[in-house]
């Protein structure tokens, strides 16, 4: 599994509409076929300096990754709402696989 994690901030001036077009935009990534899974959400708040908004993306393996780069739908996304919203990003890639549930029979 190849993961990847993005926190960003928003860009000075962005309006709630533009913010909610951004996380509309996100959601509709989860139609590419090699993203496994997406999971978003905004910052709770409770601390000065947090970043705004984390995204965490689920890969088969990092070819699937770059597959999924290219997508017209994430090239799109990038193009009408990252590219216009986001003032600062950190993103982390890792390999990645889920801890084994253990019997408990």
């Amino acid at each position: 599994m190849f993961r990847q994690v993005v926190a960003i901030r928003w860009a000075e001036g962005v309006t709630a509409d533009d913010k909610n077009g951004y996380r509309e935009a996100l959601s509709a990534l989860r139609e590419v076929p090699e993203l496994l899974a997406l999971t978003w959400g905004d910052d709770a708040g409770h601390f000065e300096g947090n970043f705004d908004l984390v995204a965490v993306m689920d890969f088969a393996d990092f070819d699937s990754a770059r597959v999924y780069v290219q997508h017209p739908l994430h090239q799109t996304y990038i193009r009408e709402h990252a590219s216009k919203v986001i003032g600062e990003r950190v993103i982390v890639q890792h390999d990645w696989t889920a801890p084994a549930v253990p019997d408990l029979a």
